[in-house]
């Protein structure tokens, strides 16, 4: 996430701020998994984001076997 602040601000400014372009990057998040969209690129006058869906991996699973001497 990329966000442009031009000027001084102060701490509180800067956590609202932020807080709400947060909540921009969820709603994006959700319309992307949503309509199952594999990456999307969203810029305005104070956020850019580019979402990029997550591969999925799965644990292996391997199987333990004990040989015939008990091991």
């Amino acid at each position: 996430m990329k966000i442009t602040v031009n000027g001084k601000i102060s701490e509180d400014a800067l956590k609202v701020i932020l807080e709400t372009q947060k909540q921009k990057t969820i709603i994006i998040d959700e319309y992307c998994k949503k309509e199952k969209l594999e990456s999307l690129f969203y810029k305005d006058s104070e956020l850019e984001y580019e979402y990029q869906k997550q591969a999925i991996t799965k644990p292996k699973k391997v199987e333990v076997r004990k040989d015939d001497q008990g091991n």
